[in-house]
C-alpha cells in the first residue's frame, strides 16, 4: 500500500509531497491541471519507460519517490532474492532525465526490471486506454493472466526449445552444406584471428583514446611549465642563499629561510613532474593514437561484416569456432540433437500444460464474478465467455493433443473474450459489438473480479494499490452511479487512487483531492489541495455542470454525497 509520494520537476509538478491513506481516494481537476502526471509518476515507479520530455523546463532531472507498506513476507522474499536492503517500509525512487534513467529500492541501485517485478507486489495500474486492449484478441491472454494474478514464467523452457531446435536445424543445414559452411567459417575466423579481439578491449580502447587525442597539447603544456620552472628554480635558490646570509646577522629570519627552502624543494619536484609528463605525452603522440584509431576502425569494419556490435566480436569468434569444431569433429549427431530437442520440448510441454490447467480452473470462477459485477454496473443479463484454447503453430516441435502448438514464455494457451450484452442475442467477439462505455465497465468488472478472487478484503496488510485513470470514461447517468459504487467497493478491500471527471464516482471517495494550475513569476505549476465540506460540494458541482456555484448543481452534489 502506498504510504507517501513525492514528485519533483515532473512537467508541471515542481515539488509535490502527498500522504495517502487507506480506502478510496479520488483526484479531480480541470483538464491539463496535472492529474495524468500523478499517474505518470506512479507508472515510473513500476518500471515504465522514462521520457526526458517529462522533465520540467529548466531542470536537469525529474524525481519520483514513494514509501510502500504492507505485504511484509512477500517484500522480504523479493528483497532477499535480489540482494537489496531488507528494510521496511520499502522506499522506491526513480530519476528521469537526458540519457539513461536510474532507479533505486531502499537506497540501492536496481534495474527497471526489478521495479517492474516489485510493482506486482503492491500496485495495479489501469489507464483510460487499457480498455482498448480488449479490442485485440492478441492482448486477451496477457490481460486475463494479469487479472487472475498468474505470472507465466516459461522463458527458460521456451528458450531451451528454441535453442535445441536451432541447433538441430543448423546441423541439418551443415550436413547438406558442410563444405561450403566450413569455407565460410575459415574465412570469417581468419579475419577474426587477425584482429584477435579480446573481451572488454573495445570499451577500453574507446576510453583510452580520448586523452590521447590531446597528447600534443598536453606535451606542449607540460614542456612550457618545465621550461618556466627551469628558469625559476635557480632564482628561488639564489633567494634562499641570500636569506642564509641574513640569518647569520639576524636569527629571526630563520623561519622565512625554512619556508623558502621548502618552496625550492617543491618547485624542484614540480619541475621533475612536468619534465616526466612532457616526455610521457611526447611518447604517446601521433603514432600511438594512429594505431589505436586503426584498431578501432578494424573492430567496426569486422563487426559490420559479422553483423554484430564491436564489443560482441570475442563472443562471435568463440561461437564460430565452436561451430567449426562441431562440423569438423562430428561430435553431435543429428540423432543426438533430435533426442535433445525431444527432451526440452517435453519439459516445455509439461510446464505449459500445467499453466494451461491453472487458467482453465480459474476461468469459470472469473466469468461468474465478472457477470455478477456487470449486472451491478448497469449491464444486467450480460454474459461473457473466456474461450481458452490451444495456440497452434505450424512446424512447432511441441505437440499437445495431437496438434503442433506455440512455443512462448506465456505457454501454448490462446484466449478470446466473447460477450452477449443482452439475453438471447448470442455470443460474439468482443471487438465486434462492445461500445466504449461497455468496454470501460467490463475492464472495471475484470479488475474488481480478479482482486476479489485473489485478495481477501479482511486483510488490509495484504491490500494492493489500485490506480484507475479515467476507466469510467464514456459513462454517465445511472451507470456512472453504479461505477462509483463499484469503485468504492474496491476501496473497502484495497487502496484505490482514481482519476475521474465524474461527480458520481468522486462523491463515493473517502478522500477527495483537487488539482489546479498556479502561475507565479511567469512559471506554471500543478498544486493539489484536499477538499471537504463546502469546498468538496462546489468541486462536485463543477464536475456536474462546469459551474461550481450553480444552485441546482450544488443541490445535486449534496444528494450524491448523502447517497
Amino acid at each position: 500500500m502506498l504510504s507517501s509520494l513525492r514528485i519533483q520537476n515532473l512537467a508541471l509538478v515542481e515539488d509535490l509531497s502527498l500522504d495517502w491513506g487507506e480506502g478510496f481516494t479520488v483526484l479531480t481537476g480541470e483538464t491539463g491541471a496535472g492529474k495524468s502526471l500523478l499517474v505518470d509518476a506512479l507508472s515510473l515507479l513500476v518500471g515504465a519507460r522514462g521520457d526526458a520530455e517529462l522533465v520540467r523546463h529548466g531542470s536537469d532531472r525529474a524525481t519520483v519517490e514513494a514509501v510502500v507498506e504492507g505485504r511484509f513476507e512477500a517484500w522480504q522474499a523479493f528483497l532477499a532474492e535480489r540482494g537489496l536492503p531488507e528494510e521496511q517500509p520499502v522506499v522506491l525512487r526513480r530519476e528521469v532525465g537526458p540519457g539513461r534513467s536510474r532507479a533505486w529500492i531502499n537506497g540501492a541501485s536496481c534495474s527497471l526490471a526489478d521495479l517492474r517485478d516489485a510493482g506486482r507486489l503492491w500496485m495495479r495500474l489501469t489507464s483510460q486506454h487499457d480498455h482498448q486492449s480488449l479490442l485485440g484478441e492478441d492482448r486477451h491472454l496477457a490481460l486475463i493472466d494479469e487479472v487472475l494474478g498468474l505470472e507465466p514464467a516459461l522463458e527458460a523452457e521456451a528458450a531451451a526449445v528454441r535453442e535445441a531446435e536451432g541447433a538441430l536445424k543448423a546441423r541439418r543445414r551443415s550436413e547438406a552444406e558442410r563444405e561450403q559452411r566450413l569455407e565460410q567459417l575459415a574465412e570469417a575466423l581468419a579475419d577474426l584471428d587477425k584482429l584477435a579481439p579480446k573481451p572488454g578491449e573495445w570499451a577500453q580502447l574507446k576510453e583510452d583514446r580520448e586523452p590521447l587525442r590531446h597528447a600534443v597539447h598536453l606535451e606542449q603544456a607540460f614542456r612550457e611549465a618545465a621550461e618556466a620552472l627551469h628558469v625559476g628554480v635557480p632564482q628561488v635558490e639564489l633567494a634562499h642563499k641570500a636569506l642564509m646570509r641574513a640569518v647569520a646577522h639576524w636569527p629571526d629570519a630563520a623561519a622565512e629561510q625554512d619556508r623558502l627552502r621548502s618552496a625550492a624543494l617543491e618547485l624542484e619536484d614540480l619541475l621533475a613532474l612536468a619534465q616526466d609528463q612532457a616526455q610521457r605525452w611526447a611518447g604517446a603522440g601521433a603514432d600511438r593514437i594512429e594505431a589505436m584509431e586503426a584498431r578501432l576502425a578494424s573492430y567496426e569494419r569486422l563487426a559490420r561484416r559479422q553483423r554484430c556490435e564491436p564489443e560482441e566480436l570475442p563472443g562471435r569468434a568463440a561461437a564460430l569456432r565452436d561451430e567449426q569444431r562441431s562440423l569438423l569433429s562430428g561430435e553431435a549427431s543429428i540423432k543426438d540433437l533430435e533426442r535433445a530437442l525431444a527432451r526440452v520440448a517435453e519439459t516445455y510441454r509439461a510446464a505449459a500444460e500445467a499453466l494451461h490447467g491453472r487458467r482453465a480452473e480459474a476461468i469459470p470462477k472469473l466469468e461468474a464474478e465478472v457477470q455478477k459485477r456487470l449486472g451491478r454496473l448497469g449491464m444486467k443479463g450480460a454474459r461473457i465467455q473466456l474461450r481458452l484454447s490451444l495456440a497452434e503453430e505450424s512446424g512447432s516441435p511441441v505437440q499437445q493433443s495431437g496438434r503442433s502448438v506455440r512455443v512462448a514464455a506465456s505457454g501454448f494457451s490462446a484466449l478470446a473474450i466473447w460477450i452477449e450484452p443482452n439475453p438471447g442475442e448470442g455470443f460474439r467477439p468482443l471487438a465486434k459489438i462492445a461500445s466504449g462505455g461497455e468496454l470501460s465497465r467490463l475492464m472495471l468488472a475484470l479488475v474488481g473480479a480478479g482482486l476479489s478472487l485473489g485478495s481477501p478484503a479482511s486483510n488490509r496488510r495484504d491490500s494492493l494499490t489500485l490506480v484507475l485513470d479515467e476507466v469510467d470514461s464514456g459513462l454517465g447517468g445511472e451507470t456512472a452511479l453504479a461505477v462509483g459504487k463499484a469503485v468504492a467497493e474496491l476501496g473497502r478491500a484495497h487502496q484505490v487512487l482514481a482519476v475521474t471527471h465524474l461527480a458520481q464516482v468522486a462523491a463515493r471517495a473517502d478522500r477527495h483531492g483537487r488539482l489546479n494550475k498556479e502561475t507565479e513569476g511567469g512559471r506554471t505549476r500543478s498544486a493539489l489541495s484536499w477538499v471537504a465540506g463546502e469546498a468538496r460540494n462546489r468541486e462536485l458541482a463543477r464536475l456536474l455542470s462546469g459551474h461550481p456555484d450553480r444552485p441546482e448543481a450544488l443541490e445535486h452534489a449534496k444528494v450524491l454525497l448523502e447517497g
